[in-house]
């Protein structure tokens, strides 16, 4: 179907999914090229490492857009969008079986990463196809879903088993997971539930949690508390700021789009995506 006539099922088209996209597969792409270059031994770097790595990322951006045509699929009014919104599926689903199957080939442990993803796509999908394709609990589980390409990937480069992923992974994965549920109830705030009493105030709420919580991980953990741990406490509560501040900017008069919140979050993208880098270095 030409993007003439309505969305193209091939490109997604949610820049702020591309953000959740891109950012866990930077971040984990680059650490495991670090280790590959500078940490591993020469025993330890196989072919296993690196296949799994890229493997993983195919699979990952394919089943993206494998999932995305997916939810055009459930929305189509008509028999005739319907089908040529599921044409990308025939294309984008078998890459990323292949591309799934290459990574457990080169690296069996990480079926395990399974009884994570299951449950969480499952549930964006339900929601999806019971006509909620935007609510919290699937916008919340996808980033979720996201955030976890960075302990996959470690585990992937370093060939280890699940249960030896280094508490600074885990660590740098529950900012990620936080940061990007935010932008879900700050968008909303903006745009759906703009004029819902009291939704301004739970997003300000959820944001406090996630503060709260990525300090409590970091203190029970006992992870070693360096520059980019401080930077993406920091992070987070230039999120919580901002989820205060753009809608009480809005109820002042001024004109707040989801493209302008976009463009306003892009700055705190990068940030975080930069600090999750150095983090895992």
């Amino acid at each position: 179907m030409s993007p003439k006539h309505g969305i193209s099922p091939w490109v997604p088209n949610q820049h702020g999914a591309w953000a959740m996209l891109i950012a866990p597969a930077v971040a984990g792409t680059i650490a495991s090229l670090n280790y590959f270059l500078t940490d591993a031994t020469e025993g330890e770097l196989t072919w296993r490492g690196p296949t799994a790595v890229f493997a993983t990322l195919v699979a990952w951006f394919f089943g993206y857009f494998t999932f995305f045509a997916l939810t055009l699929v459930a929305k189509a009014r008509t028999p005739q969008r319907r089908s040529a919104y599921a044409r990308p599926t025939y294309v984008y689903g078998p890459i990323t079986a292949i591309a799934a199957a290459v990574t457990l080939l080169a690296h069996p442990a990480l079926i395990v990463w399974a009884a994570f993803f299951g449950p969480l796509m499952s549930l964006a999908l339900w929601e999806t196809f019971h006509g909620r394709p935007r609510s919290m609990a699937s916008g919340i589980s996808t980033t979720l879903a996201s955030a976890l390409l960075v302990p996959v990937l470690w585990m992937a480069a370093h060939h280890v088993g699940f249960g030896a992923i280094d508490k600074q992974v885990w660590i740098s994965y529950l900012f990620l997971a936080l940061y990007f549920s935010g932008t879900v109830p700050l968008v909303k705030s903006m745009v759906r539930e703009r004029n819902t009493p009291g939704f301004v105030r739970l997003s300000v709420l959820l944001h406090v949690g996630a503060l709260l919580i990525f300090l409590a991980a970091c203190a029970l953990s006992a992870v070693r508390i360096t520059v980019p741990i401080i930077l993406m406490a920091i992070i987070l509560a230039l999120a919580l700021l901002r989820a205060w501040w753009i809608p009480r900017d809005a109820a002042r008069g001024h004109t707040w789009t989801a493209k302008k919140v976009g463009k306003c979050e892009t700055p705190l993208v990068i940030a975080a995506t930069l600090v999750t880098v150095a983090s895992l270095y």
